[in-house]
């Protein structure tokens, strides 16, 4: 046994052992945060520290050894600052230290609290290596990314939300901007061919990792130009196409190439792709417009929210007139009011609930009536009145909200009370859904089979790794 000071209190003590352990037999309480029974004394994060008499400075508890006189002491002002310095220290580069709300709500998973840090210290570069980590086209999604990370940013306690989308599109820009673009190290190559089936943003996605992890990619797109529905249903003034090239140009640096106009079931087939590939990824989207079950609904000035903005991007507007009615409550319709806006168009939305059920962003919603649009809540299109073969009114009924459904929001129910309002043309922008139909081609079946489809018009797959069942 060996006698030392503890707090001016004599204690004898096995030799050996750590000033920590000391005190824990003592049942004195040092406060730690890297120290682990399993592990070897590492004394990295100093909040441990104690005074040793005859020592210049502190000496962390955990690290340190007791020795034959020693004179301890753990309890002091000094003592007690320096450890609030070292926490104070630990916690303003903490980012890496535990996973924060605002990335546990990103769809993609993406290290928002390491790159908002890297953006902070003015290393831009860094900061997109770590969102391309999870999210390969942070120019794109900087700017239209409904940032659901930031409703859940606990910045919010104190004041208001990090604006963490422009961030992301900030730190991108800057990146952009500069003479050299991050671009991931191209990995050896692995001498397997991938198709993938369409060049939006999930076929750009996939064929942007395996392209850097040495696959080699080809992106088959029936579209003239890729982009999916980032160029076909993103409006200009949200999203400019001139970003969009440049990011899909990064995105090929590594070898992925796209072929256009290649259409599924006419130009390509499954049953050849499958022979000729190691793996075929089906990313074709939800390109089909669902229309409404309304009478008039074939009327000349009726059209699908989709449809028009696709028509809209590729230069073929129709002409809307000057009333138009917009129907739905999500982006799509949002966007849709937002185009017709600038074609000069006096725009109502229609929504059967109230705004607050609205799914579209709030931003959103502020910016169409910031632009003149009208919102008529509690409101349905029943009927599609006309004169000549051509939309003149629509008949609305009034609704009212009842019990919740399945996605939490109250059921909108009809009251039976109706009125009609004055319209040239009408955007049904409810919903959308793939077009599977082309699977059901002979030549697109694999080894016989036909590709499994759900109730909703999807792919049914394994969950876990997405496979179809279908093919090696």
């Amino acid at each position: 046994m060996i006698n030392v000071s503890l707090n001016g209190k004599p204690v004898k003590v096995e030799p050996g052992i750590t000033i920590l352990e000391l005190c824990k037999q003592n049942k004195i309480d040092i406060p730690t945060l890297c120290n682990d029974e399993e592990l070897n004394p590492y004394g990295s994060c100093w909040v441990c520290l104690v005074e040793v008499k005859g020592r210049k400075g502190f000496v962390t508890s955990c690290g340190t050894t007791v020795s034959e006189g020693m004179e301890i002491i753990t309890d002091s002002e000094s003592i007690h600052k320096a450890r609030k310095i070292a926490l104070e220290l630990l916690i303003s580069n903490h980012y890496a230290d535990c996973i924060a709300p605002c990335t546990i709500a990103c769809p993609d998973f993406v290290d928002i609290q390491t790159y908002v840090s890297l953006i902070a210290n003015g290393k831009y570069h860094e900061a997109v290596k770590v969102i391309k980590e999870k999210l390969p086209m942070p120019l794109s999604i900087g700017r239209i990314c409904p940032a659901f990370c930031e409703k859940e940013c606990r910045r919010q306690i104190v004041e208001e939300s990090i604006a963490i989308r422009q961030l992301k599109r900030y730190a991108a820009d800057m990146d952009n901007e500069d003479v050299w673009n991050y671009v991931p190290e191209r990995l050896p190559s692995k001498n397997k061919r991938v198709a993938i089936i369409g060049a939006g943003p999930s076929g750009l996605t996939c064929g942007y990792y395996l392209s850097n992890w040495g696959y080699e990619v080809i992106i088959y797109e029936a579209a003239p130009k890729a982009g999916g529905w980032l160029r076909y249903g993103i409006p200009e003034f949200r999203l400019p196409k001139e970003v969009l090239d440049t990011e899909i140009e990064l995105m090929c640096t590594n070898g992925m190439q796209i072929e256009y106009n290649k259409q599924l079931g006419k130009d390509i087939f499954l049953q050849d792709l499958a022979q000729d590939f190691a793996a075929v990824y089906l990313a074709i989207g939800a390109q089909k417009a669902v229309p409404m079950p309304v009478k008039g609904s074939d009327l000349e000035g009726c059209f699908l929210g989709v449809d028009f903005l696709k028509a809209h991007a590729l230069g073929n507007s129709p002409d809307l007139g000057l009333k138009v009615a917009i129907v739905g409550g999500g982006n799509t319709a949002v966007d849709c009011a937002r185009t017709a806006v600038r074609k000069g168009c006096e725009v109502s939305v229609i929504y059967r609930r109230t705004k607050a059920e609205m799914p579209a962003e709030p931003s959103e919603i502020a910016a169409c009536e910031k632009e003149g649009v009208k919102f008529f809540y509690l409101a349905n299109p029943v009927e599609y009145i006309g004169k000549g073969g051509h939309l003149t009114s629509v008949k609305i009924e009034k609704m009212r909200l009842g019990e919740p459904d399945k996605s939490g929001r109250k059921r909108p129910e009809p009251t039976g009370e109706y009125f009609e309002l004055p319209f040239d043309s009408i955007i049904a922008a409810i919903s959308q859904v793939p077009e599977v139909d082309i699977f059901t081609q002979e030549n697109n079946y694999v080894a016989d089979k036909i590709l499994p489809v759900s109730r909703w018009q999807t792919a049914i797959v394994d969950e876990s790794t997405m496979f179809t069942g279908l093919g090696n």
